[in-house]
């Protein structure tokens, strides 16, 4: 998910101004926050009434494609993939290799993300993004006559592989076509709005769905084709949205070039080289327990249909509700400042799964992962967006997620490798991604650093 900015120029460092030290990490942004606390009652009556009069037709249009998709999506998630790695590792048995391999394809798709974002110059990208999501979320459809027979486990983590790495090609272009549909001013709090209903319907379906399988006997073979039907439904829906008269061709730059540059931002500008090596090692981090997660929900506490939804929930509910948090918070402290204190609540996570002695432990994990997970959402997104120059926010971007796709290919295969290093103990594995991610937070510290000098140097001329 998308899942604010700064204008940087010269050597990368972003644009100084003479603004108040309370707003140093974040000022000057032209962003909408997603929440405002003193706006509170206007969103709540958004909420309850719908869009504000004065919206344009189109927008009211494109509105309600993306909130119809958004509920569609949120279906889909809750049939399929609130359950899916449990099913993975308990009813079907898979590997640790393969369970590494299921909790690193979502990231694989993001290593061409730099490739994708030069396909789409010049292009409508309304194409890139329903064709791949009925592609990739349609093919669950198949998953009765697919995973069945002696094979149907390999099928199975083929599915869960395969299908990410699809959907990921949509990613910059879902990213674009937000930043097009929307005016600036109401951005924020549609899109908003949108993860309400996906949130909403993905916590009643994974409710109705747990309770089904655990106590109606529902096969996990036909959720995941019902959750397919409904994936397909986001890309119906998504499609109808109206978009600008794409752009007349034009020439797209060499592949070498494209990357040369993008990668060179790293080196010119200082502040985002930081938050990207802060970002890598706490990420690194945290999908480095991934796995290891889902094998002590399964393994050692033998969590059932219903606990997974519950779980789920509460990670749901809690990232709905810390929204108007983060979004408070954003518009008074900036992003940098967020995305720090967004990844401290996730270092929670692993302390939890560390010295658990119970599931209430692991229900508290997913509280702490819910909240961070909004932070970071929507820090990660912001702080790139502020660091980044005029026309070049995509290129920002993608550098962003090619990094998330490196760490994210390779954390979850070595989660096994290392347990058997460390003897099999889940919590030395547990204290180990702990301490890595603390490393990365660190780092942020040099990032918001370089920002600030950045920010006074032209007051020192």
């Amino acid at each position: 998910m998308a899942n604010v900015m700064a204008n940087a120029r010269n050597r990368g460092a972003p644009v100084a101004c003479s603004t108040p030290r309370r707003a140093l990490f974040g000022p000057g942004r032209p962003y909408r926050p997603l929440s405002r606390l003193p706006n509170l009652s206007a969103s709540l009556r958004t909420l309850r009434f719908g869009l504000p009069a004065t919206t344009d037709p189109v927008v009211r249009h494109n509105w309600l494609c993306d909130v119809a998709a958004g509920i569609f999506s949120g279906i889909y998630q809750g049939c399929i993939w609130t359950f899916a790695l449990q099913i993975a590792r308990g009813e079907l048995r898979s590997t640790g290799f393969q369970m590494g391999l299921a909790t690193a394809a979502p990231a694989a798709g993001y290593l061409f993300a730099i490739l994708w974002a030069r396909q789409m110059e010049g292009r409508s990208k309304l194409p890139f993004v329903s064709l791949t999501w009925a592609i990739s979320r349609g093919l669950f459809m198949l998953t009765p006559l697919l995973v069945r027979g002696e094979h149907g486990r390999e099928a199975y983590i083929l599915l869960l592989c395969v299908i990410p790495i699809i959907f990921s090609v949509s990613a910059p272009a879902y990213t674009a076509i937000m930043k097009e549909i929307y005016p600036d001013h109401l951005r924020g709090r549609l899109m908003s709005l949108v993860r309400v209903g996906m949130f909403g319907s993905m916590l009643i379906t994974a409710r109705i769905m747990g309770h089904w399988q655990e106590f109606g006997g529902l096969d996990f073979r036909w959720m995941f084709a019902i959750g397919g039907v409904f994936g397909l439904g986001t890309a119906v829906a998504f499609a109808r949205i109206k978009l600008p008269p794409s752009p007349a061709d034009v020439a797209l730059p060499s592949v070498g070039r494209f990357v040369g540059e993008s990668f060179g931002i790293l080196a010119r500008n200082t502040g985002y080289r930081w938050f990207c090596v802060s970002v890598f090692l706490a990420g690194f981090g945290n999908l480095l327990q991934m796995p290891a997660q889902y094998a002590v929900q399964v393994d050692r506490f033998h969590i059932t249909p219903t606990q997974i939804a519950t779980m789920q929930n509460l990670t749901s509910i809690m990232s709905l509700l810390s929204l108007f948090f983060w979004g408070w918070f954003m518009d008074r402290r900036g992003s940098l400042l967020t995305v720090l204190v967004a990844v401290g609540i996730n270092c929670l996570t692993a302390l939890a799964y560390a010295l658990a002695p119970s599931l209430v432990w692991l229900y508290a994990a997913a509280i702490a992962g819910g909240v961070s997970m909004s932070g970071i959402d929507l820090g990660y997104l912001n702080t790139t967006l502020m660091f980044a120059e005029p026309g070049r926010a995509a290129q920002y971007q993608a550098v962003h997620s090619t990094l998330f796709g490196l760490r994210g290919t390779i954390a979850p295969l070595l989660t096994f490798p290392i347990l058997h290093l460390l003897g099999g103990a889940w919590g030395r594995l547990f204290w180990l991604c702990l301490a890595i991610m603390l490393v990365g937070l660190t780092f942020q510290h040099f990032s918001m650093r370089a920002y600030r000098e950045a920010q006074q140097r032209p007051a020192t001329h």
